[in-house]
């Protein structure tokens, strides 16, 4: 006698859960679309970008007048900068215009390029998550302005975002981890700011830091040998020179948005001299501050590299990506200026939340992490359009509130009362904070969570009531 074949039953309730999930494939689809018209044209509409003037000088200098460099800018980049547009230079000559359309080039493809290793990192086979992160992304405004100025944050982020994913990699290997400190060295060799990741990965793994430290080097000597000194061997020991004034500068920027800015912001209770950019704060006051904000900052990377430290032998992928991302968010916190566009490497760490949470890593999202999380991930990334954003938050009011509204600054260029003014009264450093509250939760949940091994994958399971992010 045959077997008896089980036929599975089409009930009316499954069909119309499987048109209701096609039908929001659609529309994130379109909305991924939509998104990246708005992302393309943003991008493809500016000029030549302002830092332009000031990094690239000392290069066409030397490459299209044969001039030495001799004084590099007190905010000059690394000399990844320099091997990134030394072949532009040399092939399109010192015209700015083709310059910036090569930069732009460059940008775009290390955006997306980012885009694609997170979300192939983390939602691999779940079309929709990856969906999401897509819309997350392309609506990123720092990562829409940064594109649009070509500036050098859109490398960062790529890698960055490559350094994650060599470190969180859920394979049994260390190899992949120690390959981690070569796009970190990258990074630092492109702006000095991560080199802090490296103190971290030195801890957590001191062979991948090694390694990282070795890239730095020969980033150094291939600067040494192509560009001189300043641009070689000498640039650390430059920029030790010039660090101090900087970051007297950069504590009263009004665009500053680390635990520095927002503490000398606060201190002056958020208000500017009449017309100009120079805050109400007293001349006494600046020793006390300094300090304040060392002691929190030498906490915040204190905190860090005792998890690194506490972790030394742990292997499990997710808590590798946990900490790495509370390096990130620690990098952007205790930096001397952390302007908007800076934050762009809170993507990666915005999609290890949705990755986390989908799944219920460490343990179930409590509702408190899960609204500081979306509130942190808003105000930092904005997303909508200001004119939009001017509606939700009442910006004008709070000029007023803090006797700014008739200021000229604000009520024109450079500040204006779109982008400049959230910057100024500090949205982007609330979110950054928030980011790290949630963040310091979820290292301690994965301190005391059951051990995983090194093999298990970052983000294994969907949990069945946050479904809709599920594995379509």
């Amino acid at each position: 006698m045959a077997a008896a074949v089980s036929v599975p039953t089409l009930t009316w309730g499954a069909v119309e859960r499987v048109r209701r999930s096609g039908v929001l494939d659609l529309l994130l689809a379109v909305g991924v679309l939509l998104s990246l018209g708005r992302f393309l044209a943003t991008a493809l509409g500016y000029g030549i970008p302002a830092w332009f003037s000031e990094e690239l000088p000392p290069l066409i200098g030397l490459l299209a007048h044969n001039d030495p460099i001799t004084a590099i800018d007190v905010r000059q980049y690394g000399v990844v900068t320099f091997l990134v547009y030394d072949p532009a230079v040399r092939l399109l000559g010192p015209d700015l215009h083709p310059l910036a359309a090569y930069g732009l080039v460059v940008s775009l493809v290390a955006s997306l390029a980012a885009f694609i290793l997170i979300a192939r990192h983390l939602f691999a086979g779940h079309r929709r998550a990856a969906l999401v992160l897509a819309l997350l992304w392309l609506n990123f405004v720092p990562l829409l302005y940064v594109v649009a100025q070509r500036m050098v944050d859109a490398w960062q982020l790529l890698f960055l975002s490559a350094a994650f994913v060599l470190f969180s990699n859920s394979s049994a290997s260390p190899r992949w981890r120690r390959l981690a400190g070569v796009p970190l060295a990258l990074a630092a060799m492109t702006k000095i700011l991560p080199a802090l990741l490296l103190v971290y990965l030195l801890i957590r793994d001191w062979r991948a830091g090694v390694l990282g430290l070795a890239v730095v080097g020969a980033l150094l000597g291939v600067g040494q040998a192509l560009y001189g000194t300043l641009m070689g061997f000498g640039y650390p020991a430059w920029l030790l020179s010039s660090g101090g004034g900087t970051v007297a500068a950069w504590s009263t920027h009004y665009e500053n948005n680390s635990l520095r800015g927002l503490i000398y912001k606060a201190a002056a209770g958020f208000r500017l001299e009449p017309d100009t950019k120079t805050y109400v704060l007293a001349a006494e006051w600046q020793p006390f501050l300094n300090a304040l904000c060392y002691a929190l900052a030498f906490a915040l990377v204190g905190y860090l590299l005792l998890a690194a430290w506490r972790s030394r032998s742990a292997a499990a992928p997710r808590r590798r990506a946990i900490e790495l991302g509370l390096a990130f968010v620690t990098m952007l916190l205790v930096s001397p200026h952390t302007a908007h566009d800076y934050t762009v490497v809170m993507l990666p760490v915005i999609a290890l939340w949705i990755a986390l949470w989908r799944c219920g890593a460490p343990r179930a999202w409590a509702r408190p992490l899960v609204v500081a999380s979306a509130l942190s991930a808003f105000l930092i990334g904005v997303f909508l359009p200001m004119s939009v954003m001017a509606r939700l938050i009442p910006i004008d009011a709070l000029l007023a509130a803090t006797h700014n509204a008739a200021n000229v600054y604000f009520t024109g260029d450079p500040i204006g009362r779109g982008i400049g003014a959230y910057d100024f009264l500090g949205f982007p450093g609330v979110g950054l904070l928030l980011a790290w509250g949630v963040m310091a939760v979820l290292e301690h949940q994965s301190r005391r969570a059951v051990p995983e091994s090194a093999g298990v994958p970052l983000a294994d399971t969907v949990r069945p009531e946050i479904a809709v992010l599920g594995s379509t």
